[in-house]
């Protein structure tokens, strides 16, 4: 009998049916006792499913709901619609205990309520990877182009294929990347930097700013977002007056600031996606002759990033066509941003961007059938 019953635990539906088919045909050829001892059960389980199968036929053999004919302590009417109101009311957010704890409910326990909510179809969807995507999409796609750019930056020091690079030339290769993206477009502007402090991630701003003031976008309306980094907001540390960076976003160009909670990197999810993307298509891969060529590289990653590449959490839209979706008469050179490297003399570096001839895009950028390509991307390899 043990054994038999271990058996049944360890079979699905379709498996016990077969199994007890084969009882019951084995104790018409056998006979019910040898058929008890080849499936190790009792001459009582031989015969209860020889008179199920004679009385029903091969649906007898099939499991019998165990759902008890009488619930005397089952709830009333009454109180499966209050809480069916309440469940409404929450918007399907607060589960059983939550509910009982909230509303103070002491008539039935947590096993009712759950029960309640099952049987009405109110039992709240696990959100997958996916759909959660998808629902941030149709949130931040709300989002005016430009509006909100998360601020970040990144160690290069620690991916395997840059490090040996950088040992033979850490006195003129970054240690840094600092990276801007707007969260509506996906469009990421950046710049490298041997040095991770202040000086250099204002003197960014002043560049990013300058930049998108050229191509016609209002500051005003822009809100600058980064984490606690000494870098921004001086390690989250008290301090009096506003942080260098500070000053060069809301005092010079007049943009808004806004620091997420500590420990808190999801709220930079934007920016701290596209880290994670560059190092594993760009900084995971290429190999640089010398400054100049990396600078020439990541330019080049940079115009296929924000012209050519499609973001399939984003409508499989590239940055380009989501902006000129809110700006249709654009710039094309509007995510022209070059890769330059914040120097310790960041005065030269400001001079330098300001002297830099990178192509005009207005005659690169074509529509083709696959969608749009840059004839000139060859000429940066």
């Amino acid at each position: 009998m043990q054994k038999y019953n271990k058996i049944m635990k360890l079979m699905s539906a379709a498996g016990k049916y077969t199994y007890r088919l084969e009882l019951v045909h084995s104790s018409y050829k056998l006979g019910i006792k040898p058929a008890a001892r080849l499936f190790k059960c009792t001459v009582k389980t031989v015969r209860k499913w020889r008179r199920r199968y004679e009385q029903r036929g091969v649906s007898g053999l099939q499991e019998k709901s165990r759902k008890p004919h009488r619930t005397p302590n089952q709830c009333p009417a009454d109180f499966e619609k209050k809480i069916l109101a309440l469940r409404r009311i929450t918007k399907n957010r607060y589960g059983a205990e939550k509910l009982i704890e909230r509303f103070g409910i002491k008539e039935y326990g947590r096993g009712c309520l759950k029960r309640i909510i099952r049987e009405h179809g109110l039992k709240r969807e696990r959100k997958t990877r996916v759909k959660k995507r998808k629902y941030l999409w149709s949130v931040k796609r709300l989002y005016k182009a430009f509006e909100k750019i998360q601020v970040d930056v990144k160690v290069l020091t620690d991916i395997s294929n840059y490090w040996p690079q950088y040992l033979k030339h850490r006195e003129v290769y970054p240690r840094y990347e600092v990276t801007a993206r707007d969260v509506k477009t996906g469009a990421t502007f950046v710049a490298l930097m041997k040095r991770n402090n202040q000086t250099n991630t204002a003197t960014f701003i002043y560049l990013l700013g300058g930049h998108l003031k050229a191509k016609g976008f209002e500051l005003s309306k822009i809100t600058i977002q980064t984490d606690n980094g000494m870098e921004f907001n001086a390690g989250g540390q008290s301090h009096r007056g506003k942080t260098g960076f500070a000053r060069m976003v809301t005092d010079y160009w007049g943009m808004q600031l806004k620091h997420i909670p500590p420990a808190s990197p999801t709220f930079n999810s934007d920016v701290e996606t596209f880290h994670r993307l560059v190092e594993d298509e760009f900084y995971s891969i290429e190999q640089y002759e010398d400054l100049e060529d990396m600078q020439r590289k990541g330019y080049t990653y940079m115009l296929d990033f924000n012209y050519l590449r499609r973001n399939r959490n984003k409508g499989q839209q590239t940055p380009w066509e989501i902006l000129r979706q809110d700006y249709p008469e654009a710039d094309v050179n509007a995510l022209n941003f070059p890769v330059v490297l914040m120097e310790d003399h960041n005065l030269k570096v400001i001079r330098a961007f300001s002297a830099m001839h990178n192509p005009d895009l207005s005659g690169y950028l074509s529509v083709a059938p696959g969608g749009y390509h840059l004839s000139c991307l060859a000429q940066f390899f």
